[in-house]
């Protein structure tokens, strides 16, 4: 029955369903489209949740060996599901990555934990590099759906982050767009981030399926 449930199609089902379900309700409760893009509705809220999601399986189904050498791996996941809260900047007079917060006046208890956040951010970084993009990089080249889902949702992460508030970004260089192009821009970014998070959950499915049928 577990491994039922985990199957890499009925995980994905179940993704789709939730996802509909509240969008159908964000649609029945707000006139607009527009609304299910703002923060705390259907897009955004489920790009968060999915990030968690990846990290809860992680950590469930990989078998505890590789997970003592993985964990940078739950814990960059639940980073950013923190960061898709903007939990980042509400919990800290300034954000957590911004220089002001250190060299400011905001209390030293934000700037300890600030400087805390960051030194972690920095090891799972470098484990990251060291540990798991060697295999990530075999993965690929041997066509394992697990590195492929995981390279499609750091791209789609990548393209996200450049059309973050792109209407301000070109300003800066003189550069300016029409409001219906700041709003694709906008939407697009929202649904890169829901895609990504999703294709993280299938990628750690299909990954922990592959090491525990190693493991055994």
């Amino acid at each position: 029955m577990r491994d039922d449930l985990f199957q890499p199609a009925t995980v994905l089902s179940l993704m789709l369903v939730a996802l509909s379900l509240m969008l159908a309700v964000d649609l029945l409760l707000h006139q607009t489209v527009a609304e299910i893009f703002k923060e705390g509705h259907a897009i955004e809220f489920f790009a968060a949740v999915y990030y968690c999601l990846a990290a809860v399986l992680l950590t469930a189904m990989l078998p505890a060996a590789r997970l003592r050498g993985q964990w940078h791996l739950p814990v960059i996941l639940v980073l950013m599901t923190l960061r898709e809260f903007d939990l980042d900047k509400r919990l800290t007079s300034e954000g957590i990555l911004q220089l002001r917060l250190y060299s400011g006046p905001a209390p030293l208890g934000e700037k300890i934990a600030g400087a805390m956040v960051t030194a972690l951010i920095l090891v799972c970084g470098w484990r990251l590099a060291l540990r798991t993009l060697p295999a990530f990089w075999r993965g690929l080249r041997a066509m394992d759906p697990s590195s492929w889902l995981a390279f499609f949702a750091g791209t789609a992460i990548v393209i996200s982050k450049s059309l973050d508030g792109l209407e301000r970004k070109l300003a800066a260089f003189g550069y300016g767009i029409g409001r219906d192009v700041a709003v694709w821009a906008s939407r697009s970014e929202e649904m890169l981030k829901l895609a990504a998070s999703m294709m993280l959950v299938m990628a750690v499915v299909h990954g922990c399926r592959r090491w525990a049928l190693q493991a055994t």
